[in-house]
């Protein structure tokens, strides 16, 4: 079988967003396969290898140095604009070269590259070694949006520039959805093969982990709503959005709703300050272990992603796998994972009442049962590693 390197900005228990869970994720399943797989990180400093995974990020002082000085740089030259595409390549660049003499050593007949942070450019020459790149990210996606916010044209440009140099080494490419391969034709020049492969999970060890029910530790009865909103950390995932969701939803049950909210909230949340309704209960754990938080979607009701953007969704993917039907907007790759009726709802992108609509209509439990059971039966039909990873093979075994 292929030795394969399978590259991602960090890897569990480390956090690091849905591109390196995609990515982690792939290694995995590529290892039940056979394949001599091994994961290669660019992000994770002072963090020790472990089996078949090498971590070479660099300093993280260094790498704050670096993202401080060129935030002062953009402030200047572009004040009042989002620019951070051009330093996630720039910090990578140091964690990526350390990673590519690693790969190198290791003498692989595949790499399976990420783009965020481009760490493509620390890879040396290896001549004989198949490099194949998936497109998630793409900074042009966030320049021409005005409901995104304010972002930097200049270092989207210079970001693709230094992409491209990658994109140019590389012999095939894969998107996860229909979207992304949108936006990458319309980004990069390539003449080569670029696949549709949608991300996966490794289904076994998602079903090895219990569920753990948040219920009791919030003073909910068994059968009371526990709805699970992944982080709402920006703009960008729905910050401006989730409390006003938590409000209306508690405003139309006299019971009391849980509320399951992972990860980080907006930097401007104050619980003391929010005003929510007295019925309303709220899990608000920060960033914990994969097994402790994905034991904890499993014991939810539903989910509500209020993101403005999204290529496919590796939140949406695992509620759905978990049997947890999610409520979301209609943006990007979302429409590739969630089917009206089947496994939850879409709704118009940044129309809340709607979404709002859907959620209270759920609060009638024989219409909830039904959406979760068909949430199961599409999930292993549609959704299923099994399905998924063939493709990877195929694109793998291309010559």
């Amino acid at each position: 079988m292929k030795k394969i390197a399978v590259v991602a900005y960090s890897a569990p228990p480390y956090s690091a967003g849905g591109i390196a869970s995609a990515h982690f994720n792939l290694f995995r399943v590529l290892r039940g396969q056979g394949y001599d797989a091994r994961l290669f990180t660019f992000g994770d400093s002072g963090r020790a290898d472990e089996e078949h995974i090498v971590r070479r990020g660099a300093p993280k002082r260094l790498k704050a140095f670096l993202q401080w000085l060129l935030h002062l740089i953009f402030k200047v030259i572009q004040p009042g604009q989002r620019a951070y595409e051009l330093s996630d390549v720039l910090t990578s660049y140091i964690g990526a070269r350390r990673m590519g003499l690693a790969i190198k050593d290791f003498g692989p007949d595949v790499v399976i590259l990420s783009d965020h942070g481009a760490p493509g450019l620390g890879l040396p020459h290896m001549p004989g070694t198949r490099l194949i790149i998936s497109s998630h990210h793409n900074p042009a996606r966030f320049a021409n949006d005005p409901l995104l916010g304010r972002f930097s044209k200049l270092d989207s440009r210079m970001t693709v520039a230094l992409e491209q140099r990658v994109i140019d080494r590389v012999d095939a490419v894969y998107c996860s959805a229909p979207y992304a391969q949108d936006w990458f034709e319309r980004t990069y020049h390539f003449s080569g093969p670029i696949h549709v492969i949608p991300n996966l999970l490794d289904e076994e060890a998602l079903a090895s982990v219990p569920v753990v029910d948040l219920r009791p530790g919030l003073g909910l009865a068994n059968d009371d709503l526990l709805i699970y909103m992944p982080s709402a950390s920006s703009r960008l995932k729905g910050g401006e959005y989730w409390l006003d969701i938590i409000r209306c939803i508690a405003a139309a049950t006299s019971r009391p709703v849980g509320f399951y909210v992972p990860g980080h909230p907006p930097l401007d949340f104050s619980l003391d300050g929010a005003d929510l309704p007295a019925n309303v209960r709220l899990a608000m754990p920060g960033q914990q272990p994969y097994t402790e938080h994905v034991s904890a979607v499993k014991s939810c009701s539903l989910g509500i992603s209020p993101s403005l953007i999204e290529n496919y969704s590796m939140a949406l993917l695992e509620a759905v796998l978990c049997g947890v039907p999610m409520l979301a907007f209609d943006t990007g790759g979302n429409s590739a994972i969630i089917r009206d009726g089947r496994n939850g709802y879409l709704v118009p992108l940044g129309d809340v009442e709607s979404i709002c609509n859907c959620a209270v209509e759920l609060l009638d439990p024989e219409r909830l049962a039904g959406l979760q059971q068909h949430t199961r039966e599409y999930a292993r039909r549609e959704l299923s590693t099994e399905k998924t990873i063939q493709l990877f093979i195929e694109m793998i075994e291309a010559q």
